[in-house]
């Protein structure tokens, strides 16, 4: 299992838009998860947002940290940012065009908080001598 969710953490993920045939926009952010324990309650992560659009326009990327964008691009069809960030809880990051209103594209970074309570920890141990 840990194995699987080391693979998962590589993965980035992509969101696609469409709202009509001539402007579709692809949003890229790594990494997309965050695993936690109650040693670690979070995590310290640096962020690669990368976008790409069919058309040439404004654009912004936001996250849900702050009412800000986190970068802007003028008549541009592709752009990068990176974000440096202390993550607790699940987020997002999303892609809007000049109307900064209408999300074209979004992705969910996810918090996984794992018991580090294991049962044998927990287990007294015993050594042979032990007569209790």
């Amino acid at each position: 299992m840990r194995g699987v969710l080391m693979l998962v953490c590589l993965l980035p993920a992509i969101a696609f838009a469409q709202d009509n045939a001539e402007s579709e926009v692809q949003l890229v952010v790594k990494p997309v998860l965050c695993v936690t324990d109650n040693r670690n309650p979070s995590c310290e992560l640096s962020f690669v947002v990368t976008w790409e659009s069919v058309t040439r326009d404004y654009y912004c990327v936001f996250n849900d940290f702050d009412e800000a964008p986190l970068r802007c691009w003028e008549e541009a069809s592709s752009g990068r940012a990176t974000d440096e960030r202390n993550v607790e809880n699940s987020f997002a990051f999303w892609m809007t065009g000049d109307d900064l209103e209408s999300r074209l594209a979004e992705v969910a970074v996810e918090v996984l908080r794992l018991d580090s309570e294991d049962r044998r920890r927990r287990r007294r141990t015993r050594h042979v001598w032990d007569i209790n």
